[in-house]
C-alpha cells in the first residue's frame, strides 16, 4: 500500500479496508467487514469509528463519507446482535443462559458506560451480580434421575430469581449448583434476594435430595477484565 500517507498509522483491523481504498475496489464491502471485525473483538462503536477515521486519513487524507460511516455502523450493530444471540442460547430444559451470555451481557454494560450511553456510568455502584448457590443432589440415586432433579432445581431457582427480582430477567448457569444474574442495584435488592433464597430452601427441603440454598451479591469491579475474571472465579 504505497499510497498510505507518511506519519499516519493504519490500524491493524483497517489493513484490508486501506488496501481497498488504495485500489478503489469493493470499498463498502470491506467497510462492512471492518465494522464486523470490531464487534466480534468486543470493541465499542466509538473505537470502531475513530479507527475508521484513522484509516481514511492515512490513505486518502480525508474523513470517510457518510455512506461508509453508516455501512460500518450498521455492520457493527448487526454483528454485535448476532454475537449476543449466539451467546444467549438457553438450555431448553431449564431456560438458563450460559456463562458466555452473561459475560457478553456484562461486557456490553461496560462498553455502554465507556461510550457514555448510561445516565450513571458508575456501574460498580449501580449494578451487581446476584449469586444463588444450592446444595447438590444425592450421590446414591440413578445418574439419569439425579441429572433430571438437578435441572429441575436450577429451573425452579431461576424462576424465583426472576419473580422476586424483575431486573434479573437473564439468569445464567455457572455450575450445576450456582446461578448468577446481572441486576440493577435497588433499595430492595437484598431483601428480594433473601426472599428468593428462603423460598428456594423451602422447595429444596421438599425435593428427593433435600438441601439448602444461599445467596449473595458481588460488586462489579472497575474494569471489564476484572469482571470477566470474577465470573470465571464464580464458575469454578
Amino acid at each position: 500500500m504505497d499510497d498510505v500517507r507518511p506519519g499516519v498509522v493504519v490500524p491493524a483491523r483497517g489493513l484490508r479496508l486501506a488496501d481497498a481504498l488504495v485500489h478503489r475496489e469493493a470499498v463498502e464491502e470491506n467497510a462492512a467487514d471492518f465494522g464486523v471485525a470490531y464487534a466480534e473483538d468486543g470493541q465499542g462503536l466509538d473505537v470502531c469509528l475513530a479507527e475508521l477515521d484513522d484509516t481514511f486519513l492515512a490513505v486518502l487524507d480525508e474523513p470517510p463519507p457518510p455512506r461508509v460511516v453508516r455501512r460500518v455502523a450498521l455492520a457493527w450493530a448487526d454483528a454485535l446482535q448476532n454475537r449476543y444471540n449466539e451467546h444467549g442460547c438457553e438450555d431448553p430444559m431449564t431456560g438458563l443462559n450460559s456463562i458466555h451470555h452473561l459475560q457478553s451481557q456484562v461486557a456490553a454494560l461496560y462498553h455502554a458506560a465507556g461510550d457514555g450511553w448510561l445516565a450513571d456510568t458508575d456501574i460498580a455502584r449501580t449494578y451487581a451480580l446476584v449469586v444463588v448457590e444450592m446444595s447438590g443432589t444425592r450421590d446414591d440415586v440413578d445418574p439419569g434421575f439425579g441429572a433430571l432433579e438437578g435441572a429441575l432445581r436450577r429451573a425452579s431457582a431461576a424462576e424465583l430469581i426472576r419473580q422476586r427480582m424483575p431486573t434479573c430477567d437473564q439468569v445464567a448457569e455457572l455450575s450445576p449448583r450456582r446461578l448468577v444474574a446481572l441486576a440493577r442495584r435497588t433499595d430492595g435488592l437484598d431483601r428480594s434476594l433473601a426472599d428468593a433464597v428462603r423460598m428456594m430452601s423451602q422447595r429444596l427441603q421438599l425435593s428427593p435430595s433435600g438441601g439448602t440454598c444461599r445467596g449473595w451479591t458481588e460488586a462489579l469491579p472497575m474494569s471489564p477484565q476484572s469482571a470477566r475474571h470474577l465470573l470465571d472465579e464464580l464458575a469454578r
